[in-house]
């Protein structure tokens, strides 16, 4: 018994030397944020569309100091003046980069950016079908008639209508594989935020849906599975020895880890928030624009609101 004890004892005592020796050593140990940027991708190659744009963009920022993982959700219509084009145009434009794409948005966002994730709509639909759906609660319901049909899609016939009516009622909503897609992409609910349209409801039900989806994935009953999703299915430059070091130096904490939505200040001028949206065009085209054309009150948000 003595024997196992003292056995028992040295390999307690090289585990933690171990752990001890790679968090001293860890690039990470002195990083107050990560930053992993998450761009969702809905690639269309059909008789209505045809486009590799990236639809929704996420700053995300893990601030090691208060456990938080902050989110900030920006239009896709956002215009950058270094590219002359709107922001969804940076993932095609560049698409086996991803180094590159990290570096044309850490100049948007004065931030540096870590690693990025790249979702596509199957990986959506794959991932709330692995967690088996996710639950929310949606405040304004919406109706879309105006939503492009897959059956059309698949069989572009005139007897098969263009588009389909969907319909969210508000209140508590399930999602899963049959609705998922429905819910973050429509975006002709109504003509405004309030009644469900507009790109700006868009990215509020994204956030809704992120949300749920983070609820669920720390269940260790689905880890197994979501070591599989990750390492088949995403586009990404997140390596398995980058996450080990983010776990390492979370160490008990992740578990403590919580979701900070942050709303980025849209304004109806130039005068107030730190984006809006002129009535005029910008190189021919319908963009939000900075207020300050050096992003510098765009900027500043960011670094405020991760480090609060």
């Amino acid at each position: 018994m003595k024997k196992f004890l003292k056995i028992f004892l040295l390999i307690i005592c090289v585990f933690f030397s171990l752990l001890y020796f790679t968090n001293k050593n860890n690039p990470l140990r002195n990083k107050d944020n990560y930053n992993i940027l998450i761009l969702g991708l809905d690639p269309r190659n059909d008789s209505l569309e045809k486009t590799e744009t990236t639809d929704t963009i996420i700053f995300s920022s893990i601030n090691f100091y208060n456990n938080k993982i902050n989110l900030i959700s920006f239009p896709r219509d956002l215009w950058f003046y270094q590219e002359k084009s709107k922001i969804n145009q940076i993932y095609p434009k560049y698409i086996n980069d991803l180094n590159t794409i990290q570096n044309k948005f850490s100049d948007l966002t004065g931030q540096n950016i870590d690693k990025t994730l790249v979702f596509t709509t199957q990986n959506l639909i794959d991932l709330v079908n692995l967690i088996d759906g996710v639950d929310l609660y949606l405040e304004q319901g919406f109706k879309d008639e105006k939503y492009p049909n897959p059956e059309y899609i698949k069989n572009p016939s005139p007897s098969i209508p263009i588009y389909k009516t969907i319909e969210f009622s508000s209140g508590p909503i399930h999602l899963d594989q049959t609705n998922v897609t429905e819910f973050v992409r429509s975006r002709h609910g109504g003509d405004t935020v309030a009644t469900g349209g507009t790109d700006l409801a868009r990215i509020q039900r994204q956030q809704l849906l992120i949300e749920a989806i983070f609820k669920k994935i720390f269940n260790y009953k689905y880890l197994a599975k979501l070591n599989g999703f990750y390492r088949h299915s995403l586009k990404t430059n997140l390596s398995y020895n980058d996450i080990v070091n983010l776990s390492l130096r979370l160490k008990k904490d992740i578990m403590k880890l919580n979701l900070n939505k942050i709303e980025l200040p849209i304004g109806e001028t130039a005068k107030d928030g730190v984006i809006y949206y002129p009535n005029r065009l910008t190189e021919k085209q319908w963009a939000f624009i900075p207020v300050d054309k050096d992003y510098f009150k765009f900027k500043e948000f960011i670094k405020t609101a991760i480090l609060n």
